[in-house]
């Protein structure tokens, strides 16, 4: 979501840029006289569909794919070039009624600071429709009406902010400056609205593309994260009643590189304020949590696998309920956090058996002939028989995220505490000696060292669980995978 963010503050402002360039060339504007209808129509019109050009290429952009980029940048310019005509007719109605009949002229000359603050607000009224109706076209691109909505609602706070610059540049900046520079030029009048647009607009854009981005974050519900494939660590907001994931370029969530994958593999349904994962029964298995399903309700934390590609599942409405392990022992931090039946695991929600096992009970290895036995689970592992073949750790979520940590030298101890290899000390859902991470002779090992909160593989809480490429190790807030 922060590319979202950052991308949409250089698009934006790019855009504005553009549009303040082709207004300026094809408008005229004159020191003395007000200008025309079909002058200002013009201007809308320039400007909003540059706008609507730059915001409708943030999701391509964002996501990596070209078709999405052009489309939204085909349908942005559309969409953003009529909305700017309105934006331009609506704001001069709003700004005038705004001012109460007065002459903003005459409110300009008087100097009174009252009047000056009244113009300003007068003047950020009316460019918010300036900034809000080319703000529309975001959703063009993804055939969103929850997107186009939000873009909506971060045009109005872009517009505003680049209305309410516009006065405060001209009054403060432009017009001594360019006022001093027409008298020695022997000129009577000078036109000094040029370096108002130019900020103006380019504000405009850019804060209208960033608080896109922002709104998008605060009102987002679920959404999917590639941990592994082709988009690896880029988020794809569910935004849409139903979201398609498969091979197919024209899926909504394209997932490439693996050919086993049907062309529409599964779809992502909003039903009654859930999201709930459809299997088309075509190409791989779809697993939730390593079990292969059909039709499974999400909730925040699980991980998708599809064929070779791996998502993470993230969920606002179940995050508190879900996402964080309860502390079955009662001392920790989140004991009490959610009230589970004595007959239901609190990990899984699945019922136990006569023996106390569950769905996330992780059975004994059968003992191998050909492989040499595991040492005993214990803080101070060792790497008996020599390193095995050198592997990582890549932080996908999390304070550290985007960092990576070799084994090649085990055992790597994750903890809050400072001693530890890998420290996390601002999640207080992480203990302080939380889990290690060891070498055998035939790969490495992930070992709970009694943590509050649990460790988990792949969705699954374990107590020693021998690690694969690709696996997915979940340790408080944090996530990170094993290669």
């Amino acid at each position: 979501m922060r590319s979202r963010v950052l991308l949409g503050l250089i698009f934006g402002a790019g855009a504005g840029f553009l549009g303040y360039l082709l207004q300026e060339v094809s408008v005229p504007h004159d020191a003395v006289l007000m200008p025309t209808a079909a002058d200002m129509a013009r201007l809308g019109l320039f400007v909003g569909a540059m706008l609507g050009l730059g915001l409708g290429c943030i999701e391509g952009a964002a996501l990596g794919s070209a078709r999405v980029l052009l489309r939204g940048a085909a349908l942005g310019a559309l969409i953003g070039g009529f909305a700017g005509i309105f934006g331009v007719i609506i704001g001069g109605t709003v700004y005038n009624l705004a001012l109460f009949g007065k002459s903003p002229v005459l409110m300009q000359q008087q100097g009174s600071l009252l009047d000056f603050t009244h113009m300003v607000l007068a003047r950020a009224l009316g460019w918010t429709f300036l900034g809000a109706l080319p703000g529309l076209a975001v959703g063009a691109s993804t055939r969103s009406t929850r997107r186009a909505l939000h873009g909506l609602c971060g045009g109005l706070i872009g517009g505003f902010l680049g209305g309410f610059v516009f006065d405060l540049v001209a009054t403060l900046i432009a017009q001594p400056v360019q006022g001093a520079a027409g008298m020695l030029a022997g000129r009577g009048s000078v036109e000094i609205g040029g370096p108002s647009r130019a900020i103006g607009f380019t504000l405009i854009g850019g804060m209208t593309g960033l608080f896109i981005g922002l709104v998008d974050e605060w009102l987002k519900q679920a959404w999917v994260r590639v941990l592994s494939g082709s988009g690896e660590g880029r988020d794809h907001i569910l935004s849409k009643p139903v979201t398609v994931l498969g091979r197919d370029e024209r899926a909504d969530i394209p997932l490439f590189g693996d050919p086993t994958l049907a062309p529409e593999q599964c779809a992502i349904r909003a039903e009654g304020g859930r999201f709930v994962l459809h299997t088309a029964g075509g190409g791989a298995a779809c697993l939730v949590n390593g079990r292969p399903v059909r039709q499974q309700i999400l909730k925040d934390g699980d991980m998708l696998q599809l064929g070779q590609i791996r998502l993470a599942y993230r969920e606002k409405a179940t995050a508190s309920r879900f996402r964080r392990p309860v502390d079955v022992g009662g001392t920790g931090p989140m004991s009490g956090s959610v009230a589970v039946p004595s007959h239901l695991c609190p990990f899984c929600g699945t019922p136990k058996d006569a023996s106390g096992a569950c769905q996330c009970s992780v059975a004994p290895a059968a003992p191998s002939a050909f492989a040499e036995p595991a040492p005993a689970p214990s803080p101070g592992w060792s790497t008996p028989g020599g390193p095995p073949t050198a592997g990582r750790l890549q932080c996908m979520e999390g304070p550290l995220a985007g960092g990576t940590y070799p084994l090649d030298r085990c055992p790597v101890t994750i903890g809050r505490a400072s001693d530890r290899t890998v420290v996390l000390a601002a999640d207080s859902t992480v203990s302080r000696n939380h889990a290690t991470i060891a070498a055998t002779a035939i790969g490495h090992l992930v070992h709970d060292d009694g943590s509050a909160n649990g460790t988990f593989v792949n969705g699954v809480r374990i107590t020693d669980q021998a690690l694969a490429p690709g696996d997915v190790i979940h340790i408080g807030r944090s996530m990170f995978r094993y290669e």
